[in-house]
């Protein structure tokens, strides 16, 4: 508890000097005392005491009600106004120093009494301490956090060197450093301009003739006419996707152990496109976030939510499915909380955030958003992970539209056919009432296998109907003598657990659009057992591809039919419970249409209750078929890969390659030839549903009409089938049929829910509007409304940081309590407003940034500014920073012509060192295949990124390995870079080939060392450049020339082939030059 060991006027050791309030007197310590003479008027509770107390004491005294000591909050005026401690002191009395316990505290020596404790190793400086003294002097007045107030647009600020602005940006910076008496910087030179707006906006350097014209352009509008140009070059969409794809959490791989690959790159392009053309952002955010939800959503609105599938995803097998399920909507949360709310909401996943207003509750009623995505914890090896959505090429686009216009067709005229084909039934059923043995189908008519399981002849069965085709006892055998029990006809297999009944592999091998029943007598003796009955499926690895009949834990029975389950697949669950201790008949039929209404489920030769939980079945059911699987499984009943279902018996197996009509299930069930006693009862005694059953019977069996528009659907579907598996499949998001309920998760805890939570979002930021739906479309709708403190704030800084490296608020991922200030917030603001009222226009934002004097200012400083100032927070020069890993390698590429121009595709595999994937793959893709030719030349966004292995190059230049969400990349300087640099052959081949340019542009050795330099740097070197460089040609040629096996191997490096008409000793020598260029920090550092 808070407990006060002081009472009113108790002096403080070391006093030094008196404080003298209306609240009596306080007794200042000397070095507190003279930090008070020296504090600005008045305190500002935002930038003076918030700080302070967020890094000090909200971790006990804060958010956080689990860690809260004495029942105290210090974030929350309120609570500290009013509470009261043993002593009768309030936590905080305005404008009564001497009477707030916080002050004694602070000022306290005694480790028993002072504030922050001896065990929290944390201490407040002098000064600090100064700070909150003279803060609750004047009132102790508290203000919202400033990033979770609404924005408003500000005036423009007064400036009195008007000459100076360009627009409204320059008002606000200059604003500032003429506060503090500081000139800015001076524009830079146009080369330097010229390369930095290249750099910034496409990711890329200019040409040497891009520059000589921009040079040579004397206009006004010389310079805003090359911005134009760069934000309207499809390089620009690729510089500003790499940013995105570190936040999205972009790989080719699922990561973990396995790491399998998946086909992630059709998001990719959909970012680069989506950026080219200059797509609102407040739509690119809602395609990303709720794109399915959206009206008849488009084929690119499916494909940007897979923006919510980025994330690392499991093929593990042995892994506790929901657990990994779990952790895939956490990261969704996490990723939705740093992208858009710039907050670390990750925080309060086990606890409430301890600095920020976001509760436990919060945090799951966030993750409820994001919950009920169709999906599995464990993702399968022959498939992208459901859901998904196929990709076809524009010729089989074509092609499945024309299928789909003749299913529609081929239904709708069969449908027309049962309507009006009444007189054809009925003149059938009059010949069946007269012979009806003739009228009906024989009862071993298209039956593939009946299994009676009776004495098995070693360990085979045999199958009554095709003696070709048995079936085998698998498992232990050392139980064999109690397996064969008394069934429902004859002996039947008792399944205790280490032993399964299999058929042969090609045995029941059916297609989605191949009609087929099964039926099956069934006593199941252990109510807590739940598996697989009888199927023909992989198991999880492989997304149950197949058919599966299965016992859920509740009681109730599930149906699958699936190419990778949940999503593409059908499912119907039992209402009721399955009976236990009884034999009973389970069957079912399929009409090979690809849809719930024509797999229909019997129970004791009745149709069951069912609930349809998926009905979007549109892909092959065959494992093994043009897909990678570890092992193609067969028939089975009593065990789904090395899952096993024990105590249970089974009898009399009954596969049909027909579907079979409801009298006919029904017999299986009697035991009697339920349609031969319909056909004989009376017409006048006939039931309506004994009428409705023949009739179904004859238009399945017997009506050529109707069997020939079954047939054309049936072969469409096959050709869809085909078509579908030579195409794409890419990951998105798809909603559950039943919303999955949400828990808050005691300690982040996938298996210890606790309170049921709805889709909420938290009320600190900006509460919900009730009528938004509560889904992640109404969470976009919310991320966008224009009360929204946060959204366009965390935009705008990240825009920003594209071109100064860093932001206005410099902690971009975090805009709570713990990030820093911005350093304009006017600026901040007005920029945000600005972004919102030009309708969320990407590229106006973009150049009215590049556009102003700031951003044009020259990056050399005063010496006395790069010590006062040596972050440039106050931008009163221009920015300064390393190039990007991926600006790097395309900067080597371009200025070498070796650069490939195709946007998009597949990933590249360029060069890299060898053995890596082989080092650390389990499964599969364990061997990196380097690709030739133009591959080897793509712009490094389109290298394949394996988590567990990425590019080795990008990681050294401080990439995002993007196992998570990353939209702030740190910034190192090491001897590896330079080594990369020097030795990666994708550098050394850029310089030969850069060198056999050279020589070929240039007549003289001064031209030619030009030349190089100019494409690698934007600018000729000056005469002592050329003079360093000059010498070292000289020395490098003396050694090549006596070295012919060196000149061999450097001029070996890449594939690029060799210039044979050009000496290879000076090729040699130039390679050196072009290659030590490319580690000056001109080339290396955009400014």
């Amino acid at each position: 508890m808070f407990k006060s060991l002081f009472t009113y006027g108790l002096l403080l050791p070391l006093a030094g000097a008196v404080l003298a309030s209306c609240g009596g007197k306080v007794d200042l310590p000397d070095d507190v005392a003279a930090e008070m003479s020296t504090l600005a008027q008045p305190i500002d509770y935002t930038y003076d005491v918030k700080p302070i107390l967020s890094d000090r004491c909200f971790a006990c005294h804060g958010p956080d009600a689990n860690h809260q000591k004495a029942g105290l909050r210090l974030d929350i005026a309120k609570v500290a106004y009013e509470k009261e401690t043993e002593s009768g002191l309030k936590a905080i009395l305005p404008g009564k120093p001497g009477k707030s316990e916080l002050v004694h505290r602070i000022l306290s020596n005694d480790p028993e009494v002072m504030m922050p404790t001896p065990e929290s190793h944390l201490s407040l400086t002098a000064r600090e301490k100064a700070i909150l003294v003279k803060w609750v002097e004047e009132g102790a007045e508290y203000k919202p956090h400033w990033a979770f107030t609404k924005v408003e647009k500000p005036k423009l600020p007064e400036v009195k060197n008007e000459s100076w602005v360009r627009n409204d940006i320059d008002r606000f910076i200059l604003n500032k450093l003429e506060e503090k008496n500081i000139s800015p910087a001076p524009e830079a030179d146009k080369t330097t301009l010229l390369r930095r707006a290249y750099l910034d906006l496409t990711g890329l350097p200019p040409t040497p003739e891009e520059v000589t014209a921009f040079l040579a352009d004397q206009s006004p509008k010389a310079y805003e006419k090359v911005i134009d140009k760069l934000l309207a070059s499809p390089h620009y969409g690729e510089h500003m996707a790499v940013a995105w794809l570190d936040a999205a959490r972009y790989a080719d791989t699922h990561g973990y152990q396995d790491d399998g690959m998946r086909t992630a790159w059709p998001f990719r392009d959909w970012v680069i496109k989506s950026f080219n053309r200059n797509q609102p952002y407040d739509q690119f955010v809602t395609w990303q976030l709720a794109g399915d939800m959206l009206p008849n959503p488009t084929r690119d609105q499916m494909v940007a939510t897979g923006f919510n599938r980025m994330h690392q995803q499991s093929q593990e097998g042995g892994i506790i499915p929901e657990e990994y399920r779990t952790a895939y909507v956490t990261d969704r949360v996490d990723t939705f909380g740093k992208t858009f709310l710039g907050i670390t909401v990750e925080c309060a996943r086990c606890h409430d955030h301890k600095y920020d207003p976001i509760s436990h509750k919060d945090y799951y009623s966030l993750y409820s958003y994001f919950n009920n995505n169709n999906e599995n914890g464990q993702i399968p090896y022959n498939g992208e992970a459901s859901p998904s959505i196929t990709l076809p090429t524009p010729e089989a686009e074509a092609r499945l539209k024309f299928i789909h216009t003749s299913l529609n067709k081929a239904s709708t005229e069969g449908q027309q056919r049962v309507a009006g084909g009444d007189q054809d039934f009925r003149k059938w059923l009059a010949a069946a009432e007269v012979h009806p043995e003739k009228a009906l189908l024989p009862d071993s008519k298209d039956l593939l296998g009946h299994f009676t399981f009776d004495e098995p002849k070693g360990k085979a069965f045999r199958n009554l109907a095709d003696p070709k085709h048995k079936a085998i006892s698998e498992g232990d055998d050392s139980l064999s003598n109690v397996a064969s029990r008394p069934g429902k006809i004859g002996k039947a297999r008792y399944m205790y657990g280490e032993n399964a009944v299999g058929f042969g592999d090609k045995f029941a091998f059916f297609e989605r659009n191949q009609p087929f029943s099964i039926s099956i007598w069934l006593n199941l003796h252990d109510p807590a057992v739940s598996g697989s009955l009888i199927h023909k499926s992989n198991g999880v690895m492989n997304g149950y591809r197949g058919w599966n009949i299965f016992r859920e834990k509740d009681g109730r029975i599930k149906l699958t039919m699936s190419h990778v389950w949940p999503e593409n697949a059908i499912e119907v669950q039992t209402v009721e419970k399955f009976p236990m201790n009884k034999w009973t008949q389970i069957g079912f039929s399929y009409d090979g249409l690809s849809k719930a209404s024509g797999l229909k489920l019997y129970i004791n030769g009745l149709p069951a209750k069912v609930v349809v939980y998926n009905d979007n079945l549109t892909e092959s059911i065959l494992y093994g078929k043009n897909k990678t699987n570890w092992y193609v499984d067969k028939l089975n009943i009593g065990r789904l890969s090395d899952q096993r279902t024990k105590n249970f018996e089974v009898d009399e197996l009954k596969i049909y390659t027909r579907p079979l009509t409801s009298m006919e299930m029904l017999g299986l069930y009697t035991l009697k030839n339920e349609l031969a006693a319909a056909i004989k009862t009376p017409a006048a005694s006939r039931t309506p549903a004994q009428l409705n059953a023949l009739k179904e019977y004859y238009f399945s069996n017997m009506d050529p009409e109707y069997a020939k528009h079954l047939a054309e659907r049936r072969k469409l579907i096959g050709e869809e089938t085909e078509i579908l598996d030579k195409e794409i499949d890419v990951m998105v998001m798809k909603e559950r049929r039943f919303p999955r309920k949400s828990f808050i998760l005691n300690r982040g805890a996938y298996d210890a829910p606790g309170k049921a939570v709805n889709p909420d979002t938290p009320d600190s930021f900006f509460k919900i509007p009730e009528n938004y739906p509560k889904n992640r479309l109404g969470l976009a709708k919310w991320l966008l409304h224009e009360d929204h403190p946060l959204f366009t704030r965390v935009t705008v800084n990240r825009f920003w940081m594209m071109y100064f490296g860093k932001g206005l608020v410099v902690s971009s991922d975090d805009f709570g309590n713990q990030g820093e200030l911005p350093t304009h917030p006017q600026l901040l603001d007005y920029l945000s407003a600005t972004f919102r009222q030009s309708k969320w226009n990407v590229k106006a934002m973009q150049k009215m940034i590049v556009m102003s004097a700031t951003y044009r200012q020259s990056s050399n400083g005063t010496q006395e500014m790069r010590e006062s100032d040596p972050d440039n927070r106050l931008y009163a020069r221009g920015p300064s920073y390393r190039m990007s890993a991926e600006q790097i390698r395309d900067n080597a590429l371009a200025s070498s012509s070796l650069l490939t121009q195709r946007i998009g595709g597949k990933s590249a595999y360029p060069y890299q060192p060898s053995g890596l994937w082989e080092a650390l793959a389990t499964r599969n893709e364990v061997v990196y295949k380097q690709q030739h030719g133009d591959s080897l030349y793509r712009r490094s966004l389109y290298t394949v990124w394996k988590r567990s292995s990425p590019p080795p190059m990008m990681l050294n230049f401080d990439a995002a390995e993007r196992h998570f969400c990353i939209t702030k990349r740190q910034k190192t300087s090491t001897p590896l870079q330079a080594l990369v640099v020097m030795n990666d052959p994708q550098f050394v081949e850029a310089s030969r080939v850069l060198a056999q340019q050279m020589f070929r542009k240039g007549k003289t050795l001064d031209e030619q060392i030009s030349y190089a330099f100019t494409a690698l740097t934007s600018r000729p070197p000056n005469n002592r450049e050329m003079s360093i460089l000059k010498e070292l040609y000289e020395e490098e040629y003396s050694d090549f020339s006596r070295n012919p096996k060196r000149v061999k191997e450097i001029l070996g490096v890449g594939e690029y082939p060799a210039d044979k008409m050009l000496n290879p000793a000076q090729v040699a020598a130039g390679t050196i030059v072009a290659s030590t260029v490319m580690n000056f920090d001109e080339f290396l550092i955009k400014r």
